[in-house]
């Protein structure tokens, strides 16, 4: 069973804010490779990376490249590097992409855009655990500010497949809080919205459960259930319908690899 190490699509981590296996530090289950591709596409439910209803079922692509796990990209982390590489710590850069917020029916609002933040990030493996974080500044000129993410999670071998399991926090800053569920007093006439301020702190909180099954040498199927609890000033936003959200999404891949 050498595909143990499947990704999830765009939906797993962006979703639920949480790094793919080439940031982590999880234990190796496969032969390490000089390079690898992944290519291959799904659906996903309560999440839209171009801001389309969540509600909606979505369908995305998906493509991941990584060279000797050092340097890698893809659609959930960007362009990644592993600075730091040993067996049970990784530290590293990215620029990741920042996930649209979608336009709310029958507002004007002006919501934020596709853009781009860069990241700094570390995880530590302790046992069969890793833990670890990552901050990230928004570098698209969209003054939505400052990120932070924080994660624990396991990762084990089961006669299906590859099952992983992780809970998380996330939050940001005054300004990244306020950009994507506040309304300032500037964009409220006309938006449906009355102003309200959002202040900085923890957002949300949640869990995530994702199991990879190979088909053969090359090919996989994953899916994944994310449940979070919005929390602070974002749970009590008028833009936000529900405190706690669920999502969930199918992929298919096939792996392209070389060296050792």
């Amino acid at each position: 069973m050498s595909f143990r190490t499947l990704v999830l699509s765009a939906a797993f981590a962006a979703v639920a804010g949480s790094a793919l296996a080439q940031s982590q530090p999880y234990e190796q289950v496969e032969a390490p490779k000089t390079w690898r591709v992944d290519v291959g596409g799904g659906i996903t439910h309560g999440f839209s990376a171009t801001g389309n209803t969540g509600d909606d079922v979505n369908y995305t692509a998906w493509g991941s490249a990584s060279y000797r796990d050092i340097v890698y990209a893809n659609g959930l982390d960007g362009l990644g590097w592993n600075a730091v590489k040993t067996d049970d710590f990784r530290a590293g850069v990215q620029l990741r992409p920042r996930f649209a917020a979608g336009d709310i029916e029958g507002s004007s609002l002006e919501r934020p855009d596709f853009g781009a933040d860069a990241a700094l990030y570390a995880y530590k493996r302790l046992g069969g655990v890793v833990v670890g974080g990552r901050v990230a500044q928004d570098v698209s000129g969209d003054d939505a500010g400052l990120q932070y993410f924080a994660s624990v999670g396991h990762q084990r071998v089961t006669p299906v497949g590859l099952l992983r399991v992780s809970g998380y926090v996330v939050g940001g800053n005054d300004e990244r809080i306020q950009r994507y569920f506040g309304v300032s007093p500037e964009q409220a006439p006309g938006s449906g919205y009355q102003p309200y301020e959002a202040s900085g702190g923890l957002s949300g909180a949640g869990a995530v459960a994702f199991l990879a099954i190979p088909i053969g040498e090359r090919f996989g199927v994953g899916g994944f259930v994310n449940y979070e609890q919005r929390l602070g000033d974002t749970k009590d936003s008028p833009l936000v319908e529900d405190e706690g959200v669920w999502r969930a999404g199918l992929i298919g891949v096939v792996r392209f690899s070389s060296g050792s």
